[in-house]
């Protein structure tokens, strides 16, 4: 079943790869005209890291050093970016690790910031359970992989998008952005499920 995109956001959910290019009606490996560049800048945390830390300024303090922690901090003073309380709750809860991202993109020359978090559970417990926890969070996308009786759900909201980007975003609404076994839509997340162990 295809997954497409409906909003500019979808275009980026997963995290694309370093080169990605839009050609065909459908995000690719495949070169053609439409270039898209990612460059990555990530930051992680496990839920002691977010207990330790409290705020995500002081993860920042507590898991950066030198450019890096420079570049982190420009970054959540200029987005506003923080931890809000209920990911807090959702992270602890749930054994979640959270990725921030904070990409930036060039589409055919336009170019931007893309900040994107992750939440992302793996185990064998009952993972609708989990997903149900992790839409709390309020995500665009929760993909879901199983594999025998091992499961990794990951979470993704997209926090900000510049406003470049987010035109050029637009023409590629009714592309296809990643094929899932089986899709169910909640309100404004979508699940996505790649095994072809689900029914």
């Amino acid at each position: 079943m295809e997954l497409k995109i409906d909003l500019p956001e979808d275009l980026v959910i997963p995290p694309l790869e370093e080169f990605s290019y839009i050609c065909n009606g459908e995000v690719t490996k495949v070169k053609c005209n439409n270039t898209i560049y990612r460059d990555e800048d990530k930051i992680i945390a496990t839920p002691y890291d977010i207990i330790y830390s409290i705020s995500l300024e002081n993860l920042v303090r507590n898991k950066t050093r030198g450019r890096k922690y420079n570049r982190w901090s420009y970054y959540v003073n200029k987005y506003k970016l923080t931890i809000e309380p209920i990911e807090f709750s959702i992270i602890i809860r749930t054994g979640a690790i959270i990725s921030i991202f904070v990409d930036g993109l060039d589409i055919n020359g336009i170019s931007g910031d893309v900040i994107i978090k992750e939440f992302k559970i793996s185990g064998s417990r009952d993972y609708e359970k989990i997903i149900d926890k992790l839409q709390d969070v309020n995500p665009r996308l929760i993909v879901v992989k199983k594999e025998s009786f091992v499961f990794t759900i990951s979470a993704y909201k997209v926090v900000y998008i510049d406003k470049n980007l987010q035109n050029i975003m637009k023409e590629f609404i009714g592309y296809k952005r990643m094929d899932c076994e089986k899709l169910v839509i909640k309100d404004y997340t979508r699940i996505c499920y790649i095994s072809s162990t689900f029914s």
